[in-house]
């Protein structure tokens, strides 16, 4: 049975029928993943999108044997190297679990076959990336114009669970400092 978060999640997209949404549906596959998966590697082409039904995952690119924390996938996000996904291109991230997690996942195949099949499905996607767009644009704009400190602080007010949940050398990459720095900032803010 699929997990009423993903039905909620695609109502509040767009206005499908039942019988599409039953469609859409039957296309994704669940899978329970063992936290420390890697579900992409660099090079390899993204045949796959995910919905998250419980869990972390984390998009990443690595650099001089370091790892740059570029995104943080949980609950009810559909997950992915669209990129790579889109244009079935090898791609230059990494996607792995943080914790054991439960996914719904759909192929390239399946995915690209419900635009014949369901014309609203061109709305759907356009949506979901124009979100995830301004989500880009607001972390690209912070890590110009916005302090450390600054950063941070809006993690914690936009995604306060996440610095529970993620390790805090992935959270220093994704904001962009040292895990020393971190635990700076951290330090201050506490003490205030």
């Amino acid at each position: 049975m699929i997990n009423s978060d993903i039905l909620n999640s695609i109502k509040k997209i767009t206005d499908f029928s039942n019988s599409e949404i039953e469609l859409i549906l039957s296309k994704f596959e669940t899978k329970t993943v063992k936290r420390k998966t890697t579900l992409l590697a660099a090079g390899e082409i993204a045949n796959e999108i995910y919905f998250v039904v419980k869990g972390c995952l984390r998009l990443y690119y690595e650099k001089g044997g370091d790892d740059i924390s570029v995104f943080f996938f949980t609950e009810g996000m559909f997950a992915g190297a669209y990129d790579s996904f889109i244009s079935q291109q090898p791609s230059r991230l990494y996607i792995e679990t943080l914790e054991n997690s439960e996914l719904l996942s759909i192929n390239f195949t399946n995915f690209t076959k419900l635009f014949d099949e369901i014309p609203k499905m061109n709305e759907f996607v356009r949506k979901i990336l124009e979100e995830r767009f301004i989500s880009l644009h607001k972390l690209f704009t912070s890590q110009i114009l916005d302090s450390p400190q600054e950063r941070y602080l809006n993690l914690l007010k936009n995604n306060p669970g996440l610095v529970n949940r993620v390790p805090q050398h992935h959270i220093a990459t994704f904001l962009g400092i040292t895990p020393v720095s971190l635990s700076r900032i951290r330090s201050r803010i506490a003490g205030k």
